[in-house]
C-alpha cells in the first residue's frame, strides 16, 4: 500500500484552445508551475498573483484561477497535506511500498505518477516494490524546479546497497527534457529484494514529478497474427507460427532482435541476430515455429508481416522434380485445375528455388483428347516453361512442349492423354544466381496461372450391356443376400426365446446354489459350469427381487438409490485351478453408469487375481471392465478368482452424468463361511 497522500499532487492538463481557465481550491503553502512552449497566469480574486511558462508561488488557502495560453500539456504541483518517509527503514523493518500495475506487451500505461517537493536537508523516501528475475522498473523524471539527485537502493533481510543514481544540476523542463532509470534483477545479487527510492537536492528546496512504471520480462508471447505492431519492455520472447513457405519481413525494429525456428517440433535452428531496423527472415524446410527474443532493458517497438511464398491453391513449395516412378505419392505437387481459373507462385531464389513443377491430372474415355493451355503472367521475362505428356506406365515422357517469354507472358499448349501429366516453370542457369546461404540477398519470381482446358471425347464409350448370364446370376445373388440378411436376426429371436425359457425354468427352480451342486453330481463340474454359464443371460431377464431369490439369501448385498449389488459365493467344484467361483448381480437406477468397472478387493492378505470371466469381459489383475451399464438393467457375471486371502469386497465404480460415482459394501464375502 501507499505510505499516505503525498506531499503535492501532479496534474497534467491539455489546453487545445488559446485561452482557458480552470479554478482550484489550494491549501495555504508553495505551488509550482511549468509548460512548454505555453503561458500559465495564476490570479485570485481578479487580482493577477504570477505568469510565466516556469514559476514558483506562494499562495494562501482559498480558490485560484488558473488561465493557460497555448496548445501544450502543463504541470501543476498545487500544496498538499502530509510528506513521504525522509529516512530508509532498516532490512528487517517492514515498510508499505506502493501498488504499480505491471504491464506486459503494449500499448503500455503511464504507470503511476509520484510527486513531491524536497528540501536540502529533507530527502523523499519512496518504497517502490519487491524485485525478482522477471521485473523491471522504469524511472522517468518528467519535471523539476530545481537541481535533484535520484539514488535506487536495494535491500535483502539483512544488508542494503546503492543500485544506481543519477543527478541533474539543472531543472528539468517537461516536454523538452526528460530522464529515465531502469531498474532490474541482476543489478547486484541473485536474490529476490526491496528497493527504494530515494530524492534528494542541494537546493533550498525543489519540486519534482517522476512517472514509475513495472514491467514483466523474459516471457513468452504466442502471436497469431500475420502482421502486427508489437511493443514491450525489456527481454522479451515473441513465438509466431511459421512454415516452410513462409518469409517474416521486420519492417522496423528499435532493438536488437535474435531469431530460432522450431524444426518438426524436435530441435530449433542456431540463433541469428540481427540488428535494429529492416530484416527478412525465410523459413527453412520443415519449420512449424518461430522465435524473436528481444535483447534490450528499455521499451522497444517492432512492426512485423508474415509473407507466403507457396505455390498452387495447396499452398506448398513446389518441387524441382517430377516423381521418381508412377507408384510415388505425388500429393507433394501442387495440382493445377483444370476448370478455367487462376493460381499463384513464385520462384523464390532466397531459399534455393528456381524450378517448380505442377500435376495436372486428366479424366475421360482411354482415346479422349485433352487440351490443356496455360499463360504465365507476372516477372517472368527471364523464365521459361515446359509441359511433359507422360507415359503412364513406362513413366518416360512421350513428348514435351516447350515455352519463353513473348508479348508480356509465356503461353504454352499441349495435346495430353488420360493419366498425370506435369507442367515445370524454371530460371535457366538459377543456380547461379543462388544466394551463398539459406535466406541471403536474391530475386524473388512472382507469377501466375491461367488455365484453360478443352476436352475432345474420341473412340467409344467404355460401357458394356449386361448379357442374360449375369442378369440371372443377379437375380440369384440377390436372393441369397437377401436370405443371408434375414439369417442374423431368425438366430436373434431362437436365441431370445431360449433365453425366456430359461429364465421361466430359473424361476420355477429356487435355490439355484443347491441345483448346482446338485449339477455337479449329476454330469460333472466341467458341464455343470457350462450350465452356470448359459442360465446366466435368462437371469437378466427375471425382475431383480424374482433373480435373487432364485440363488437365495447373497452373502453381500448393497442396495442405494443408484444401484444395487449382490453377491454369492459358488461351490469351488466349478474350477478345476483351485480358483474360488462367485457369482455378482447388478441392478442400475434411474441413470446410466459410462465406463464402469468392477473390482475384486482383498481387506486382508495380498490381492486377488482374476482367472476367468463369465460372460466374457476384459480383465486385469483384480479389475473387470464392464462398459456401459444401462438405466434399470439388471447385469449377471459369474468370476473365478485365485489367492491366498480369505475375504474379497466388491467395488463398483463409473461415471454418471459426467460426474464419477462408486459404490462399495460396507461388509465382505468369507471364503470359509459355510465351512464355518
Amino acid at each position: 500500500m501507499r505510505v499516505g497522500i503525498p506531499l503535492l499532487m501532479v496534474i497534467l492538463l491539455a489546453s487545445n484552445i488559446v485561452s482557458a481557465s480552470s479554478v482550484f481550491t489550494v491549501e495555504e503553502g508553495e505551488m509550482w508551475v511549468d509548460c512548454n512552449d505555453c503561458i500559465i497566469e495564476i490570479s485570485k480574486d481578479d487580482t493577477i498573483l504570477a505568469n510565466g511558462s516556469s514559476y514558483a508561488l506562494d499562495v494562501d488557502q482559498g480558490q485560484i484561477e488558473l488561465k493557460s495560453y497555448g496548445e501544450e500539456d502543463y504541470i501543476l504541483v498545487l500544496p498538499g497535506e502530509e510528506d513521504w518517509p525522509n529516512q530508509r527503514p532498516s532490512p528487517m523493518q517492514d515498510s508499505d511500498h506502493l501498488n504499480i500495475p505491471t504491464q506486459h506487451l503494449c500499448p503500455c500505461e503511464l504507470g503511476i505518477s509520484l510527486e513531491g517537493r524536497v528540501t536540502s536537508d529533507l530527502p523523499d523516501i519512496i518504497h517502490i516494490d519487491t524485485v525478482n528475475v522477471s521485473t523491471h522498473y522504469e524511472i522517468d523524471l518528467l519535471a523539476s524546479s530545481d537541481d535533484l539527485l535520484i539514488s535506487v537502493f536495494a535491500q535483502n533481510l539483512t544488508n542494503e546497497w546503492l543500485v544506481e543514481s543519477f543527478e541533474v544540476s539543472t531543472p528539468v523542463r517537461y516536454q523538452l527534457t526528460s530522464t529515465s532509470l531502469f531498474v532490474q534483477h541482476d543489478a547486484v545479487t541473485g536474490e529476490e529484494h526491496r528497493i527504494f527510492l530515494q530524492i534528494e537536492t542541494q537546493s533550498p528546496r525543489s519540486f519534482y514529478s517522476i512517472n514509475l512504471s513495472k514491467y514483466e520480462t523474459h516471457t513468452m508471447y504466442e502471436l497469431t497474427q500475420t502482421n502486427a505492431v508489437v511493443e514491450g519492455f525489456g527481454p522479451q520472447v515473441i513465438s509466431i507460427p511459421f512454415n516452410h513457405t513462409q518469409e517474416a519481413r521486420i519492417i522496423a525494429s528499435d532493438a536488437i532482435i535474435s531469431q530460432q525456428m522450431f524444426i518438426q517440433e524436435n530441435s530449433m535452428s542456431n540463433p541469428i541476430t540481427h540488428q535494429a531496423g529492416e530484416s527478412n527472415i525465410w523459413a527453412m524446410p520443415s519449420t512449424i515455429q518461430l522465435e524473436l527474443s528481444v535483447a534490450t532493458n528499455k521499451s522497444w517497438t517492432i512492426e512485423y508481416e508474415i509473407i507466403n511464398h507457396g505455390d498452387g491453391f495447396e499452398n506448398i513449395e513446389a518441387p524441382a522434380m517430377l516423381p521418381q516412378t508412377n507408384k510415388t505419392d505425388n500429393e507433394s505437387w501442387p495440382l493445377l485445375p483444370l476448370e478455367e481459373t487462376q493460381i499463384s507462385g513464385e520462384l523464390s531464389l532466397p531459399i534455393m528455388d528456381y524450378v517448380d513443377v505442377y500435376r495436372i491430372e486428366t479424366t475421360g474415355w482411354d482415346e479422349s483428347i485433352h487440351l490443356v493451355q496455360v499463360i504465365i503472367e507476372g516477372d517472368v521475362r527471364n523464365l521459361e516453361a515446359t509441359i511433359w505428356d507422360m507415359n503412364q506406365d513406362l513413366w518416360i515422357p512421350l513428348d514435351s512442349t516447350n515455352a519463353s517469354f513473348s508479348m508480356k507472358s509465356i503461353t504454352i499448349s499441349s495435346q495430353l492423354g488420360l493419366g498425370t501429366h506435369f507442367l515445370r516453370i524454371q530460371l535457366p542457369n538459377g543456380s547461379e544466381s543462388l544466394p551463398q546461404e539459406w535466406g541471403g540477398n536474391a530475386s524473388v519470381y512472382e507469377y501466375t496461372l491461367d488455365i484453360y482446358y478443352e476436352l475432345v471425347d474420341e473412340g467409344e464409350e467404355p460401357w458394356f450391356p449386361p448379357n442374360q448370364e449375369a442378369v440371372t446370376w443377379g437375380e440369384r445373388v440377390r436372393w441369397i443376400l437377401g436370405i443371408g440378411m434375414l439369417l442374423p436376426a431368425l438366430l436373434l429371436a431362437w436365441n431370445l426365446r431360449m433365453q425366456r425359457n430359461q429364465a421361466a425354468e430359473i424361476l420355477e427352480n429356487k435355490e439355484r446354489i443347491k441345483w448346482i451342486q446338485d449339477r455337479i453330481r449329476e454330469v460333472g463340474a466341467k458341464q455343470a459350469s457350462k450350465d452356470l454359464e448359459k442360465s446366466l443371460s435368462g437371469l437378466a431377464l427375471l425382475e431383480w427381487e424374482d433373480a435373487i431369490q432364485s440363488w437365495g439369501p447373497p452373502m453381500l448385498r448393497h442396495m442405494t438409490e443408484g444401484i444395487d449389488i449382490a453377491a454369492w459365493s459358488l461351490d469351488e467344484q466349478l474350477t478345476d485351478d483351485g480358483s474360488w467361483p462367485l457369482l455378482v448381480g447388478i441392478k442400475v437406477g434411474a441413470e446410466n453408469w459410462e465406463i464402469a468397472g468392477m473390482r475384486f478387493e482383498a481387506p486382508e492378505g495380498e490381492p486377488w487375481e482374476i482367472k476367468s470371466v463369465k460372460p466374457r469381459l476384459l480383465s486385469r489383475n483384480d479389475e473387470i471392465f464392464l462398459d456401459q451399464l444401462s438405466a434399470e438393467s439388471r447385469t449377471f457375471v459369474q468370476v473365478n478368482i485365485s489367492g491366498s486371502a480369505s475375504m474379497v469386497s466388491v467395488h463398483i465404480s463409473g461415471m454418471v452424468n459426467e460426474v464419477p460415482m462408486a459404490a462399495k459394501p460396507s461388509n465382505a464375502i468369507n471364503r470359509f463361511q459355510e465351512e464355518e
